[in-house]
């Protein structure tokens, strides 16, 4: 989403919280915890997912890709409404036109569930144990599980351990999930998911 459109969003979340009810404190913290939200959800969906769920949201967009859909299933149904929410309002639709996004909206949201399974824990605990390992150790232990054999560094595997076996192991199964394999390439992944954990406990 372009930088000035979504200070734009932002400005109109304030303005459209902090209007619902009587000028207060309340209402301004209320709208300040809106705006951050609304932060953390488009930075969870990242641009290019973003505009492909409100394309196809709110106009004739393509069908939304598989990782796109794991995104917005990670960030959650909450996240969805308020970029839908705030949209609406920017875009000051007809309550008729509202209606129908609304509409566009969950089905969306249905379809995405359809394709992608969520994990069966909560999605902050899985943006915990992402943010744990960071991007870089996260890659490299994802290739080491999903792609080719690669030496995990130490500093990697101090973070893997610090996360913790559950975190390793749901990072895998949702990964397992998401890529749709078969029994038996599961069977596998998770082999080499657990001698990873085990090298490093060995470090």
């Amino acid at each position: 989403m372009d930088t000035s459109i979504k200070i734009t969003l932002l400005l109109v979340t304030l303005f459209f919280v902090a209007t619902k009810g009587a000028a207060n404190q309340s209402n301004v913290a209320q709208s300040l915890s809106k705006s951050n939200e609304l932060q953390k959800c488009e930075n969870g969906l990242g641009t290019k997912c973003g505009h492909s769920i409100y394309q196809h949201v709110f106009k004739a967009g393509k069908e939304v890709s598989n990782e796109c859909c794991s995104r917005l299933i990670t960030v959650g149904k909450d996240c969805h409404d308020l970029l839908t929410e705030v949209t609406i309002v920017y875009k000051r639709l007809s309550e008729k036109k509202a209606r129908e996004i609304w509409q566009k909206n969950d089905k969306a949201w249905e379809d995405c569930k359809k394709s992608v399974a969520p994990s069966p824990r909560g999605s902050s605990e899985l943006q915990n144990c992402e943010n744990g390992l960071g991007t870089k150790c996260g890659h490299l232990i994802y290739k080491n599980v999903f792609e080719s054999k690669t030496e995990v560094s130490k500093d990697c595997c101090s973070r893997l351990l610090t996360v913790g076996k559950d975190c390793h192991d749901l990072l895998t199964e949702v990964t397992i999930v998401y890529k749709r394999l078969t029994e038996k390439h599961a069977k596998e992944i998770w082999l080499k998911n657990d001698k990873v954990w085990e090298q490093c406990q060995t470090e």
